[in-house]
């Protein structure tokens, strides 16, 4: 793609994101509930799309991200911002009160050797 050809594209897009904020920001009830009607399946089309080029191969790599010459799978940055923007919930940390804290694990407790025989036993 050349540079005139690029420039172009980006520009597009971006006024098309700006002209989309405007409206989300500025203008008045009805106008927001109309783009809701006409640019959420615009945009969930998008997300679609993007996401189906980012798909997985059977080894577990990106298509689009992922060198080839690579036997490790890395997390495709695309489905990390998908992740981030559209589950919003999944990141919110434990209720107040939970002993857990956000983003850490919780671990098993501790079982002695014998404790793990005696349950090998049984099974």
């Amino acid at each position: 793609m050349d540079d005139v050809l690029r420039t172009t594209l980006y520009t597009a897009v971006y006024d098309r994101l700006d002209y989309l904020d405007t409206i989300v920001n500025d203008a008045d009830t009805p106008s927001r509930v109309a783009l809701a009607d006409s640019a959420t399946p615009m945009l969930t089309s998008a997300w679609r799309d993007l996401l189906n080029e980012h798909e997985p191969d059977e080894h577990g790599r990106c298509r689009a991200c992922s060198p080839r010459w690579t036997r490790r799978a890395r997390a495709c940055s695309v489905w990390q911002i998908a992740h981030r923007h559209l589950t919003p919930d999944v990141l919110e940390g434990p209720a107040a009160g939970d002993k857990q804290i956000a983003g850490r694990h919780t671990l098993r407790p501790a079982s002695s050797p014998a404790q793990r025989a005696g349950t090998s036993a049984r099974q």
